[in-house]
This record gives C-alpha cells, structure tokens and sequence, in this order.
C-alpha cells in the first residue's frame, strides 16, 4: 500500500490559491476570507462575497481527486438524509497557476461537536437526544442499499469480505513495513497480527447488505448550535457500499464516547454478534491506513483503538 501524495502548500498559500478560485467562478473578490479547520486532507475557509451566496465554505483537497469523491458522497447522502447535508456550489480541478483541487460548499452555521468542549457538560438527556439523533440518521443511510459492495461509484463486489479483506490484508503488510522503520510500535502491530491470524472467527458472520456509509462519522464531523441541536454533517471519507458495522467504529472517536454515540446505536438498531470485536478491528487497521495514507495519524485516537481492540480480543479468549 503506498502514501498518498499530500500538497505541501501552506495554508497561506492556499488561502492565495482560493480567493483565486472564487473570483474565477464568482466575477467577485472575496471581501473576507480565514481558516476554520482542516487535517491531513484538507485546509478548510470561511469565505465572505459580495455576491450570492454571500458566505461559503471551501475546501482545499491536500490529496488530488478529493473534491470529486466528497462532492459525489455529499450528493449522495443528502438523498435520505435526516441531518442537513451541506449543498455543493462547484468544484475545481488543479491547474498549473491553482495547483490544488477545492470543493466549494454550503457554509453551516454551528461549531464541531468535538473542539468545542462546552458542549460536553450539557445534561445527560440533551446528549442522549443528541446520540439519538445521530443514530437515527447513520441507521437511515444504512438502510439504503446496493447489490454490490465497494466504491460508492463503481461497486463490484459480491461479497464484503471479497472487498475488505485484500484491503486488510494490505494495510497489515505495509504496517510491518512501517513497523521495521521505527514508525508504527510493536504493540500495535501485535495486536494487528494477532487479530489477523483470528480474521476468520472475528468476521464469521455474514454480511448480508451493502449498505450506505459516510466513512467518517465522528464528533469532528458534527456541526450543532451551543445546546446540541445538530446543524449539519460534515466531510464524508470514501463513502462507500459497505459493511454498516464499518460506519460505528468512528462513533467512539475522540470524544463519542462521552454523548454514547456507539451505545445509542446498538441500543436502537440490531448489530451482529461480534460487533464489539468487529468494530475494534476495523478501528485499529482504518487508524494504521490513515498513517500509511498520509504519514500522519491521530496518536491518541490510535492508542486508544489498540487498547480496546486487546480488550476485545481477550474477551472473546484471544491471546496473542
């Protein structure tokens, strides 16, 4: 598996390239543009115009192709969604005077559900409504369905395990690979390892439906106002037809936990018998994939993957 080539611009540089591309598209100069997030994909901005619609979002894809993806899943989710999805204005394909791709958004009002703490001491029964309201949404895009799994555009697959298991497999070669460069810790390709010898009995259950996912439904991808009344859902990564068990390990991320995201799903919907188990696999070896992809990863989401992944193991008597 390789790296993917990420854009070494700076966020300055790029925000130069982004007033370009609005004027290119608008006729307008921006008469405010500043950066409101971003991560190993992408630099966000908020950007003001004298013309309609007035504020938007853009998004510099730091990974080439990124803006056709998003804009595809955004589309496609916002077809039976019960959240806002934002609407996609226009994308923009690197030139050699813009040397970066963009995708062009809807701005949403509200704050992420992660960054701003304060949303963590509200009561128990706002969160709870809060958890609710996310699981109904996940549980309604699984409901729609392919009779293929794979990609979101081009689905092939028979069988789930046909598609995620070379997938796996991959991602654990190539954590080996970063293992021997010092890059990944024993313990986690340990676990990795252990697990793999173990992939049989972990995925023993079939996976009848090719469902929806968003790929990356976290707290940092929740948009709501300052008493959790959600506003939006963010910023999909490779969407696809997929196991919907792939779409809850992202519930306990960062601070999930703490409004029960994941809970609030199995409580509401019916999983698979090892979903614990299943869950903690796909967490660690998506947390390896992010490392491999873009040479960075989230150290304390990762740890905290490999810890419940050895949790679950030996619960189901696995030792390595």
């Amino acid at each position: 598996m390789q790296q993917k080539t990420v854009s070494k611009y700076t966020k300055e540089q790029t925000c130069e390239f982004a007033k370009e591309v609005l004027f290119r598209h608008y006729g307008s100069r921006a008469t405010q543009i500043k950066y409101i997030g971003g991560g190993s994909f992408g630099y966000v901005y908020k950007a003001e115009l004298p013309v309609m619609p007035y504020i938007l979002t853009v998004k510099a894809c730091r990974v080439a192709g990124m803006q056709h993806n998003e804009s595809a899943a955004l589309k496609k989710l916002a077809e039976s969604s019960l959240v806002h999805i934002p609407k996609v204005y226009f994308t923009f394909d690197a030139t050699d005077e813009i040397p970066m791709d963009f995708i062009i958004e809807e701005f949403v009002n509200g704050t992420d559900c992660f960054t701003d703490f304060s949303k963590l001491f509200l009561s128990k029964k706002r969160k709870a409504k809060f958890a609710d309201e996310i699981a109904d949404c996940l549980a309604n895009w699984h409901s729609v369905t392919c009779n293929k799994f794979g990609s979101l555009d081009f689905p092939e697959y028979d069988n789930w395990l046909d598609f995620y298991r070379p997938f796996a497999q991959d991602i654990l070669q190539t954590a080996a690979e970063l293992n021997r460069k010092k890059r990944l810790k024993d313990s986690t390709l340990n676990v990795m390892q252990t697990a793999w010898k173990n992939f049989d009995y972990i995925f023993s259950e079939p996976v009848k439906e090719a469902s929806l996912i968003h790929g990356d439904l976290n707290v940092m991808n929740v948009m709501s106002d300052k008493r959790l009344n959600i506003t939006a859902i963010i910023d999909p990564l490779e969407c696809k037809w997929a196991d919907k068990e792939f779409d809850l390990f992202q519930l306990r991320n960062l601070t999930g936990e703490c409004f029960g995201l994941y809970e609030a799903y199995k409580r509401k919907y019916p999983v698979s018998e090892k979903c614990d188990l299943k869950c903690a696999f796909y967490a660690v070896y998506h947390e390896v994939y992010c490392l491999i992809s873009t040479g960075t990863n989230t150290e304390i989401i990762l740890a905290a993957a490999v810890k419940r992944l050895k949790r679950e193991l030996k619960k189901a008597g696995i030792t390595s």
